[in-house]
């Protein structure tokens, strides 16, 4: 309670007083002292533990202040902090809230003082202006893959319950495959959007457009190209034939959309004289209030690309061995990186076994996928999760794939030595240019190593080993200090390893997957280990060939 009468002493210091409010809400009036004048503002705060920021809201909009700024909504809200930028302290609600006063006016000077600084941050967010730059909410639209030469795309609406949702794609595949995702109905619609695309960042107005003649003013004054591209739309009979036109442009900054409803008895009226109704439009019909969308991209190339700053695996074949713990971590890591998007991409899973109870505790599937294929419950969880992905399911021993090289990359994750280096001897033997890359976990997990092998001459998967006959399978590198605990479950024996383990190893490999999309998957043989492991230290290195290595040694 101190600590509170501190914040309402602090608050009164600076001519704010308290209005009525419903509990726990607070609200204070007050003026920020802007260096060119008072800006009457309103000081809300719902949470003295201060996890969400207090909100402060322009009262009044002196002259001084531009009508658009940056980092002001249209209802006045000022966001002044970046969510999660500043932790304020619970513990002194009083500093707390004078950092949030004297931020927002530090913010508010810069506006007014740096005319370049306001243009320069509408522009880059401009999206978000642009949707939320009227009172009403915007209407929220999916955008599928489009594509780059497309000028029109269909809506269709997906219906799930009472939620509805809006796409609009070239492909009408790819609406019912995302319906089908979302368990939803989905209904191509008679309307068109029509599509641009510009290499100019949207132009700043000093307000945004509200009205169709506005908005022909501000896209002329935008790009002249652009705004002969829409004008020679409306010079067609097709968009005469919808209640409203709607538009999305592809721009720098981000896909903007908006529209405007048709004049039901002039679009019927002109319907065979198209360039009388965008007269219209530029007179009379020029009042016709703008609707504004919120245009988020739903396709696979916006999701699986967003986060990278480097090719994704759009367009290439990746062959996942084994979909057990390991495997089926690296699977859903490697979807998420565009795995099996694309007309040539697929991502093919080969695993002959089924996913028994004492498989459950360690995979990424759970109960649902009880004694299915390991190989085919992957693939229909992973094409749940992203419906545009090509994936294939080969409940089969990889040995009996006769395709089984016929791809950019492929994964070892069967964590079986024994597999692992006959797959490492059928590379070798047929000379392929395909990289193998093998992973697996160390002892009770407390540790994961992999190792990309290629032609470029480098160590193979047998090269781990010295060749020795006085040893069996001696290790070329030292890892483990103790024996593993083994445990047998009936007639199986196996080693047990927590959840986090075939984690890592997939992070591992997802690692070294990124690095070859770059152009390198150096350091090519890799160990990590947790930080109190009782391991000796293995360096990341690439590897030579060992001498003697009965796989790969040059006759």
């Amino acid at each position: 309670m101190t600590a509170l009468g501190e914040s309402l002493r602090l608050l009164r210091s600076r001519g704010f007083h308290p209005v009525a409010a419903r509990a726990p809400r607070r609200v204070f009036v007050g003026s920020l002292p802007c260096a060119k004048g008072p800006v009457p503002v309103k000081l809300t705060v719902e949470d003295w533990n201060f996890l969400e920021y207090p909100q402060i809201s322009l009262v009044e909009r002196p002259a001084f202040l531009p009508a658009l700024m940056p980092h002001v909504d249209v209802l006045g809200h000022l966001c002044y902090f970046a969510p999660g930028a500043v932790t304020l302290d619970r513990y002194d609600p009083a500093t707390a809230v004078a950092q949030c006063l004297d931020q927002a006016t530090v913010m508010l000077d810069r506006i007014v003082a740096n005319p370049e600084y306001r243009i320069d941050d509408i522009q880059s967010e401009f999206p978000a202006h642009w949707e939320y730059g009227q009172l009403s909410l915007p209407w929220t639209v999916f955008l599928g893959d489009i594509q780059p030469q497309a000028t029109t795309a269909k809506y269709f609406i997906m219906r799930k319950g009472e939620r509805k949702h809006a796409l609009v794609s070239c492909d009408p595949d790819e609406a019912h495959r995302l319906a089908r995702s979302l368990g939803a109905a989905v209904t191509a619609s008679r309307y068109r959007c029509w599509l641009f695309q510009t290499a100019v960042p949207p132009r700043v107005p000093a307000q945004m457009p509200r009205t169709v003649k506005e908005l022909f003013v501000w896209v002329r004054s935008w790009d002249c190209t652009l705004y002969a591209g829409i004008q020679k739309a409306l010079g067609e009979k097709d968009y005469l034939q919808q209640t409203y036109a709607a538009f999305a442009v592809k721009t720098p900054v981000g896909w903007i959309g908006f529209g405007f409803d048709l004049d039901q008895i002039r679009r019927l009226g002109y319907a065979n004289s198209p360039k009388r109704y965008r007269n219209y439009l530029h007179n009379a019909g020029g009042v016709q209030h703008l609707f504004r969308m919120a245009l988020r991209e739903a396709g696979s190339r916006f999701v699986h690309s967003r986060n990278l700053s480097y090719q994704d695996l759009y367009n290439k074949r990746v062959t996942v061995v084994g979909c057990g713990a390991i495997g089926s971590f690296v699977a859903a890591a490697l979807v998420r990186l565009g795995g099996g998007t694309g007309k040539l991409g697929r991502l093919k899973l080969i695993d002959p076994d089924d996913l028994g109870p004492e498989n459950l505790g360690r995979h990424v599937l759970g109960y649902p996928a009880l004694m299915q294929t390991k190989a085919g419950a992957l693939r229909d969880e992973l094409l749940r999760q992203f419906p545009h992905s090509a994936i294939e399911a080969h409940a089969c021993s990889v040995f009996d794939h006769a395709q089984l090289f016929a791809a950019e990359l492929i994964v070892d994750a069967t964590g079986e030595e024994s597999v692992s280096e006959y797959l490492n001897g059928l590379r070798l033997q047929r000379g392929t240019l395909t990289p193998l890359l093998h992973v697996w976990i160390r002892g009770n997990g407390e540790s994961v190593q992999a190792l990309w092998a290629d032609a470029e001459g480098g160590a193979c998967y047998r090269c781990l080993l010295v060749p020795d006959a006085s040893y069996h399978r001696k290790e070329r590198f030292p890892l483990l200090k103790t024996d593993p605990l083994q445990r047998t479950d009936g007639c199986r024996a196996y080693t047990p390893y927590a959840v986090s383990a075939p984690m890592q190893a997939a992070a591992l490999a997802a690692d070294m997957v990124c690095g070859w999309l770059q152009g390198d998957p150096s350091p090519r043989f890799r160990t990590r280990s947790q930080e109190n492991a009782d391991v000796y230290r293995v360096k990341n290195q690439n590897l030579t060939r060992m001498d003697g290595c009965p796989a790969c040694a040059r006759p």
